[in-house]
């Protein structure tokens, strides 16, 4: 767990109680999570620490990536210290509902179905989704995928997106983690995987033997912190978080210094 006393750095910690909560300020009984929040002075943030390059474990085995400092950054414009709970994909949603934390903060694509439990904030993020393997598999389109075993990692986009377009003489075999599902190409036990391509970028730099590259495109998708339905005023302070480091530029110099990629301008919702 990752607890640090992280420092008001900008005027969106300045934002007193009163201000952000009606009901504190009225002296209401009804105290929001946001009001728990700063009352406490912690924010338990859900962030998947197994998907490079949004959540990983460093060299100096801390959690790390463009993710993990998003997480940072925002307790530390909140005015609060981290809880960073650390998660797989398919915990990302649980953890939230189960109230094991108060947002998650880990590239959640954006959704119908997802929508429907969770809310979400204003994306903070984009990817894309990419089908991918050795030399050897020749893939160049959905359609080739006839015949061979494709890996996904449940609870991602990837399981949103790519069943769609598998043919029916594809196998898809299903991982519950990624790191489990990228094992399972450099292993031959898949013959190409579905994943982001900054993911696929993370595993050609760390395996430059393996002959690995991309087969085709599947889908552009925005990313997005998310939210318990019932906590508007949370959420309402999440978009304006958002919405200024993405004015100032902090959410781009994370965004590029982790992926080498320009973050592309950002909708709203």
């Amino acid at each position: 767990m990752d607890r640090r006393n992280l420092i008001a750095g900008s005027g969106l910690a300045g934002l007193t109680l009163a201000a952000l909560s009606p009901a504190a300020a009225q002296g209401g009984g009804n105290a929001t999570t946001l009001d728990r929040i700063l009352k406490e002075r912690v924010v338990r943030i859900a962030c998947d620490t197994s998907s490079p390059p949004f959540g990983i474990i460093g060299a100096d085995g801390k959690p790390d990536g463009v993710e993990v400092a998003n997480c940072r950054q925002l307790a530390k414009d909140l005015g609060v210290e981290l809880d960073l709970l650390q998660v797989v994909s398919t915990q990302r949603i649980p953890s939230l509902l189960a109230g094991r934390c108060d947002v998650t903060l880990s590239s959640i694509s954006i959704t119908f179905d997802r929508a429907k439990t969770v809310a979400f904030c204003n994306p903070n993020g984009a990817l894309s989704i990419v089908v991918f393997g050795p030399k050897k598999t020749a893939i160049t389109k959905a359609e080739e995928m006839t015949g061979k075993r494709i890996g996904i990692t449940r609870a991602t986009l990837e399981e949103a997106t790519v069943p769609k377009v598998t043919p029916p003489g594809a196998k898809i075999v299903w991982f519950d983690d990624i790191s489990a599902t990228i094992q399972a190409m450099l292993s031959g036990q898949v013959d190409a995987i579905a994943m982001t391509e900054f993911a696929m970028n993370s595993v050609i730099a760390r395996n430059p033997g393996a002959g690995i590259e991309i087969k085709f495109l599947v889908t552009r998708a925005f990313y997005a912190p998310i939210v318990r339905h019932a906590d508007v005023e949370l959420r309402a302070w999440i978009n304006t978080w958002v919405f200024l480091n993405a004015r100032n530029g902090v959410l781009a110099e994370t965004y590029k210094r982790y992926t080498n990629v320009d973050l592309p301008e950002l909708p709203t919702l």
